[in-house]
């Protein structure tokens, strides 16, 4: 958040979506429409942004172009922080400046979400630590030779106090209704859920 346009009696939640080059933009796109559609049954209640390491255009998989509306120094506020995965989280996992700064954003954050191979950018930041954790299954080894976290398999969505995992893209909408019903209760979410016009995957989430 760089400044809050929605003023009223409640405070927006700020939403904001880490983009990086080579990132599956599904990952990014189902949660930003979830959270965005909250704002059309209750206008205000939650602000989305995207931020980057910096403030350039930003390439994803499939060609797909997006611009960042701020870099990590912009960041004000966050209430809630998405993580998309890719081919291109080597390069965030690797990158030191970028892991301290996803770790002090993460301290502001009521819920934490790594999508898909996401994870491992959680998990190279310190975010997961003694966490468990899950991630896309062709990622499943990388997941595993990290001693610093618990790899957990039997759940596609798996919430480990304030941070929640998830297995892939498809993923996403559950796993951000989920965060919904927790803050404005399960009435509100089906609303969203409506909206949307989404069918409940019926997946089981593990909490742990």
């Amino acid at each position: 958040m760089i400044e809050n346009k929605n003023r009223g009696q409640q405070e927006a939640k700020q939403v904001g979506f880490f983009l990086y080059d080579d990132m599956d933009p599904l990952d990014f796109a189902g949660a930003f429409q979830v959270f965005a559609s909250v704002n059309r049954i209750r206008p205000g209640a939650m602000q989305t942004f995207t931020f980057a390491f910096r403030l350039q255009p930003i390439r994803c998989a499939n060609g797909l172009i997006i611009t960042p509306e701020s870099s990590f120094v912009d960041v004000m506020k966050i209430d809630l922080m998405i993580v998309p995965g890719g081919e291109g989280r080597r390069v965030p996992m690797a990158n030191p400046m970028i892991q301290s700064q996803l770790r002090k954003l993460a301290n502001q954050c009521e819920f934490i979400v790594g999508v898909s191979t996401g994870t491992l950018i959680l998990a190279a930041a310190g975010i997961l630590r003694e966490r468990q954790a899950t991630t896309h299954w062709l990622a499943l080894k990388e997941l595993q030779e990290r001693d610093d976290l618990i790899p957990y398999y039997s759940s596609k969505i798996v919430r480990a106090g304030r941070v929640l995992t998830c297995a892939g893209s498809s993923l996403t909408i559950d796993t951000s209704i989920y965060i919904i019903q927790e803050t404005y209760g399960k009435h509100f979410a089906d609303e969203v859920r409506s909206l949307i016009e989404h069918q409940h995957a019926k997946v089981p989430m593990t909490v742990f």
